[in-house]
């Protein structure tokens, strides 16, 4: 019973944090909103409407309690005691703006069905003032939830989920409507709106994808097998999801208007990495569901079948990217459910000295991921 009762009691204290947060959220969202909205009538989407201000809240607020819940869940963990401070800041950074990202995005999509549905809609103050602190209470409640529950399968689908749901809004909100004869790339061109989330939703999944290569780490070591042969494969799959996740931001950070070169390199870079990632898991991770093996081998006949019908002319090349991120975006989240298995080796930090030549590797295999994107790239601009 004393063992039961350790985990029932843990879940109550987060579900009290948890709702004391939706509960400030709530009432942050209803003063904003009552300032906002004084005297006047205000619909459900547009400009100066609740769907700004209610997403704007949601952010915030949203943000602050994913914050702490992510602190106080991590706080007792040695993986968070043992990295240093620019490590912990990426960490929180790339989480917080990922779950974020994604609560802001349902909140636009929700509110837009809404003014869809109820057209020509206008609501008092009160009512205003409490759909913003409805929307920014469940958001904070909701946050801070996932932030005291992350893990490896979680943190996958909410990279996928942010993704996938940035780059279809920049899609949808697109000033150039032809982009999709070219490739993704051309909605991260011009400064306008669109393009400036494009950009952004990169950089962050990015910074999201440097962290879960630890937290994949910590879920394959503690996997049963020989010792020696699983730490050599998990540190290769390791820098080759840190690769990634700099290529990413890399794309992000140099939109292809800024630099073709460079843009095209970082592209170039990620898609690299993720190939050989496909090809090296079944290879280096002994022990892996055969059914997830033979998933990662369909994984890469589809890419490879899609690559043929692009150079035969068949897709263009948009077609081609969109295939790739969402077949390898599944892939991942796959790969992280299947990584959480076994009760082996408890997870410890690695000497000093082991790190130190663990981050020469992987700025070595770095350097090489570039010059191998550079030339991809310059083949890429001189076509």
């Amino acid at each position: 019973m004393t063992g039961m009762e350790g985990p029932r009691a843990g879940n109550r204290n987060i579900e009290s944090y948890a709702l004391i947060a939706g509960a400030g959220g709530a009432v942050v969202g209803y003063v904003s909103g009552f300032i906002a909205f004084s005297g006047q009538l205000t619909g459900l989407g547009g400009s100066g409407s609740i769907s700004g201000l209610a997403a704007a809240v949601s952010a915030i607020v949203g943000a602050i309690a994913f914050v702490l819940g992510y602190i106080r869940q991590s706080a007792d963990e040695i993986r968070w005691r043992r990295r240093s401070l620019y490590r912990r800041v990426i960490d929180v950074l790339g989480l917080t703006l990922t779950g974020v990202g994604v609560a802001v995005l349902m909140i636009g999509s929700i509110f837009q069905v809404l003014q869809l549905a109820f057209r020509d809609l206008v609501l008092n103050s009160l009512t205003s003032s409490t759909l913003v602190a409805v929307t920014a209470g469940v958001t904070a409640y909701a946050l801070f939830l996932i932030a005291s529950q992350i893990s490896t399968k979680t943190l996958a689908s909410l990279l996928a989920l942010f993704l996938v749901a940035g780059v279809f809004a920049s899609m949808l909100t697109a000033d150039d409507a032809t982009w999709w004869q070219r490739n993704f790339s051309a909605l991260g061109m011009g400064g306008n709106g669109s393009a400036q989330a494009f950009n952004l939703t990169i950089i962050v999944a990015g910074f999201a994808m440097i962290t879960l290569a630890d937290y994949l780490t910590m879920d394959l070591r503690s996997r049963p097998g020989p010792r020696g042969m699983r730490l050599r494969g998990v540190s290769v799959i390791r820098i080759l999801l840190i690769i990634i996740g700099i290529a990413l931001t890399g794309v992000g950070l140099v939109p292809v208007d800024v630099s073709v070169l460079a843009h095209n390199t970082f592209s170039s870079t990620a898609l690299v990495g993720f190939a050989v990632l496909l090809v090296l898991v079944p290879t280096l991770l002994k022990g892996l569901p055969k059914g997830f093996v033979i998933t990662t081998f369909v994984v890469i006949g589809v890419i490879v079948v899609g690559g043929v019908l692009f150079l035969i002319g068949y897709y263009n090349l948009t077609a081609l990217e969109l295939v790739a991120v969402l077949v390898i975006f599944a892939w991942l989240i796959l790969f992280a459910r299947n990584a959480t298995g076994g009760q082996g080796d408890a997870w410890a930090p690695e000497p000093a000295a082991a790190q130190r030549v663990q981050r020469r590797r992987i700025g070595g295999v770095l350097v090489g991921a570039l010059a191998v994107g550079a030339f991809l790239a310059g083949r890429l601009t001189r076509r």
